[in-house]
């Protein structure tokens, strides 16, 4: 199969697939309509960070920034807060009704935060990282030293599903909506994934494993993949 015939297989995918509890099941479209996502705007932001935090309560990744529960849930908002509103500024925030599913994806080029973003969410960064800053910096840094590089792509930076709401289609149709603007693009997307429940969705949807690695001093395995939009 070519890599055109691949692309426009994955858009098939796209369009077919959708997330039920971390895991893929295929339904006709035509019995199930997807939940609508749509173009995030600065009133949904609060509605967004709670979605954000509630679905990343225990993730690999930033269960190892703040161990303690507790300390993470005080935490996550401030920490989605600033990922939010830099997305926004910087790519595109997407989120459905009610903001039950959420994912933000940052634009080619814009991948890493420049001085104006850093400035703007100094405030809910630091009391983020009042605790975990280190850690949080080698994590930043290790995952930058893995991404890709000579080309542009899209940044899948985080997909998050209030845990009331999985099962309803609307992580599937989270990513489908981001990957229909890389589609519209022709570019890459590119995703960090830390909980291997999750690889198999991303592995039906076309998504292929590029690179692996540790965080180091006992952080979580990262899977780094990429898809690839069809070519004109």
């Amino acid at each position: 199969m070519s890599r055109v015939d691949q692309g426009r297989e994955s858009c098939k995918l796209v369009e077919n697939n959708v997330l039920k509890d971390g895991c893929v099941t295929t339904t006709p479209i035509s019995s199930r309509a997807p939940p609508a996502m749509e173009l995030a705007s600065e009133a949904d932001l609060a509605a967004m960070v709670a979605t954000l935090s509630e679905a990343f309560a225990d993730d690999p990744g930033l269960s190892w920034i703040w161990p303690d529960r507790d300390r993470r849930q005080e935490r996550l908002p401030h920490f989605f807060h600033a990922i939010v509103q830099g997305t926004m500024d910087a790519g595109v925030a997407l989120r459905s009704a009610g903001a039950d599913a959420v994912s933000l994806w940052r634009k080619p080029g814009r991948i890493h935060p420049d001085d104006a973003e850093t400035r703007r969410n100094r405030s809910s960064l630091a009391r983020a990282f009042d605790a975990g800053g280190e850690r949080s910096q080698l994590m930043s840094a290790t995952l930058k030293a893995h991404q890709p590089s000579g080309f542009a792509w899209w940044y899948l930076q985080f997909i998050g599903v209030r845990p009331a709401a999985q099962g309803t289609g609307c992580g599937g149709a989270a990513v489908r909506a981001g990957l229909k603007l890389a589609c519209a693009s022709c570019e890459p997307v590119y995703v960090e994934v830390m909980n291997p429940t999750n690889l198999g969705y991303y592995q039906h949807v076309g998504f292929e494993t590029v690179t692996e690695f540790d965080v180091p001093d006992g952080g979580p395995h990262v899977w780094g993949m990429i898809w690839r939009a069809p070519k004109p």
